[in-house]
Order: structure tokens, then C-alpha cells, then sequence
């Protein structure tokens, strides 16, 4: 069975509220907050030469975009 998890902005908090009494006894789907904490990094002039972060199974830029701009995103689990 498909999961369905929602991932709503520590900003957005009276959504993740609405949203879990809404959705709170539906079957395979789960509302949680993002737990990441948001740092801003000063910008360096001169770009590293070179990238030394890697990207693995959990880099998700669509749905990190969308946690920026809307405050949600929907992720959709096997």
C-alpha cells in the first residue's frame, strides 16, 4: 500500500494542525512537521573549487522547494 506523507513548515504550524484533524484517521497517510533547522550560509565571493557535498536517496529538491515557498509538500512512499 502507497503512503502518503505530508511535510509541513515549522512555519506553517496552524496548517500542520488543521491538517492532522483533517487527515488524523485516514489510512496510509501521515502529516509531520519538518524538523530540519534552516541556516542561512554566508555566500562566498569566489565559488569552492570544488562540489564536496554528495547527494543521496533523501535529496529531494522539488519537494524542498516547495516546503520554501508554500510552506508543504506531499511525498508519495512505497
Amino acid at each position: 500500500m502507497e503512503r502518503i506523507l505530508f511535510i509541513v513548515s515549522q512555519a506553517r504550524r496552524e496548517l500542520y494542525d488543521s491538517l492532522r484533524v483533517v487527515l488524523g484517521q485516514e489510512r496510509g497517510v501521515e502529516v509531520i512537521l519538518d524538523r530540519r533547522v534552516v541556516r542561512h550560509r554566508r555566500r562566498h565571493e569566489a565559488p569552492s573549487p570544488m562540489e564536496r557535498r554528495r547527494y543521496g536517496r533523501r535529496a529531494r529538491p522539488l519537494e524542498d522547494t516547495e516546503i520554501e515557498t508554500r510552506g508543504w509538500t506531499v511525498v508519495r512512499l512505497p
